[in-house]
């Protein structure tokens, strides 16, 4: 009996983990990412494929997509093991609260970052166009605001307490105006 009331206080607090947003020292990105997961910790780091170029080949790398930026997911027990991590500088903080994404929103960065559709990260958001709903393919019930870049249509998908948006360019008949 002791066992199972032991599993469900854990459980209780594992449910009420929240994630937050660290900043981390520059290129550091992927070391915090192994630390934490490391101490087990749940940790999220996006990445993209990137083709990067020296003077003699090209090679592609999987970079992150938010520089200096690193998901946790943490309880009040790990929110200052955290900082403990070499590399980490501290927690985000948005408007005097701390900068916590949205279950919805993390597993948005997810869907985007392993389709197979074209996308780019924007350090500050942007303010123009519709709002929109997409109704096909995998980001069917996702929100977002119609950019117009060179002539192609792409959505802006905006990420709440944080200063950073992601542009996803998604067929315009995928689209409903809000």
């Amino acid at each position: 009996m002791k066992i199972f009331s032991n599993f469900t206080l854990q459980f209780k607090i594992k449910a009420m983990a929240d994630w937050h947003t660290l900043y981390v020292r520059s290129r550091f990105e992927k070391k915090v990412y192994t630390a934490l997961t490391e101490k087990g910790i749940e940790a999220y780091l996006p990445l993209q494929k990137t083709l990067r170029q020296w003077k003699d080949r090209k090679k592609w790398v999987q970079e992150p997509l938010f520089r200096s930026y690193c998901f946790v997911r943490v309880t009040r027990q790990t929110y200052y093991e955290c900082l403990t991590v070499p590399g980490v500088v501290k927690y985000v903080w948005f408007d005097g609260k701390p900068a916590i994404i949205s279950p919805e929103e993390i597993n948005l960065i997810k869907t985007i970052t392993s389709s197979s559709y074209t996308f780019e990260a924007y350090k500050t958001p942007i303010h123009i166009g519709q709002k929109v709903k997409v109704n096909r393919g995998v980001f069917s019930g996702y929100e977002g605001e119609v950019i117009e870049l060179k002539g192609k249509h792409k959505v802006l998908f905006r990420i709440s307490n944080l200063p950073v948006s992601l542009v996803v360019q998604i067929p315009k008949n995928y689209l409903q105006v809000l």
